[in-house]
């Protein structure tokens, strides 16, 4: 419990973390938008995370490099309640750095309504992950234990937003923002396969003449399913219209997912999310409707609406 508490006054209470993450992402948190502006703790409710950025600082004297920021989320599988298991810490989650590199030609990020936005990052990741799992070969005592896995996520992106129209076409589509990016790294397996219960009886005696059996559940990932150095890469799609002078964003987000071993696949997502009056890109709360393997290229039992779900994220500003 000290673990957790130390993690949440530092998120909280600390003078020099200035929050900023992304509300607009998707159930697993992928996006190709990178922020600038916004103070805010982020909640993904599908994966159960939480999420936090420091604010972006300028670079002097860096040619075309202009901003590094700092980025981190964590989750608990199936819930909170799964934080702790026997006492246990258990989480996955990153830790990350991006630079930030401005390619507007005309106007400033700070006054984007003199000419459109345009800009790249690149960042990397630290990946970490830390589950029950079950080894059915090890001594009956041993056989659920903790296992940690350390991984690395590399990013690139490109972020466009159309404020200024400077064709016909532009013009024909009005204000909106667009984002393309890609990542690849190692990482282990346990966001793609499901844990398993396990049930371990005892006896209980009272009063020496009845018998009552008692059952304890654990939910685990068996060791046999289990990948600790999975390669993987993403590639992120964003196209959003903003509407009623920016307070309203409509995004479709796509997620193309290769992970080694197995066949990619697409992962869609529809939403709208309410923005910060200013700050086009800088989401208050946002629904999403998203849609895991589109294709079902996994062969999963579930049709595709039961492989779709909503979608809840949350920013809470803060100075």
């Amino acid at each position: 419990m000290k673990k957790v508490l130390f993690i949440i006054t530092i998120i909280l209470f600390s003078n020099s973390l200035h929050a900023q993450f992304n509300v607009i992402q998707d159930g697993e948190g992928e996006t190709s938008f990178q922020l600038f502006q916004a103070n805010t703790i982020t909640i993904n409710t599908e994966k159960t995370s939480l999420g936090f950025s420091i604010r972006p600082q300028e670079l002097t004297n860096k040619v075309g490099a202009k901003y590094w920021t700092i980025t981190a989320s964590a989750n608990a599988k199936k819930g909170t309640s799964n934080i702790f298991k026997g006492s246990k810490f258990q989480f996955s989650g990153r830790l990350g750095a991006n630079i930030i590199f401005d390619k507007t030609n005309y106007g400033d990020r700070d006054n984007p309504g003199n000419g459109n936005l345009i800009y790249h990052f690149l960042g990397s990741e630290f990946l970490y992950s830390r589950n029950n799992v079950f080894d059915a070969t090890k001594d009956f005592d041993n056989q659920i234990f903790d296992k940690t896995n350390i991984g690395l996520r590399i990013n690139y992106g490109w972020n466009f937003q159309n404020v200024r129209f400077e064709n016909n076409f532009l013009n024909y589509l009005g204000d909106f923002t667009t984002g393309i990016s890609g990542s690849m790294g190692i990482k282990d397996n346990t966001d793609i396969i499901n844990q398993v219960e396990i049930t371990t009886s005892f006896q209980s005696y009272n009063n020496g003449s009845i018998t009552r059996n008692v059952s304890e559940t654990s939910d685990v990932y068996e060791i046999t399913s289990l990948i600790s150095n999975q390669k993987f890469s993403r590639i992120n799609f964003d196209f959003g219209k903003h509407l009623f002078n920016q307070r309203l964003f409509i995004n479709l987000h796509m997620t193309y997912a290769i992970d080694e071993y197995l066949k990619p696949v697409l992962n869609p997502a529809f939403g709208l999310f309410v923005i910060q009056k200013g700050a086009p890109l800088e989401a208050i709360v946002g629904i999403q409707i998203q849609t895991s393997d589109w294709s079902n290229n996994r062969h999963s039992e579930k049709d595709r609406w039961e492989r779709s779900g909503v979608v809840l994220t949350a920013g809470f500003p803060f100075n």
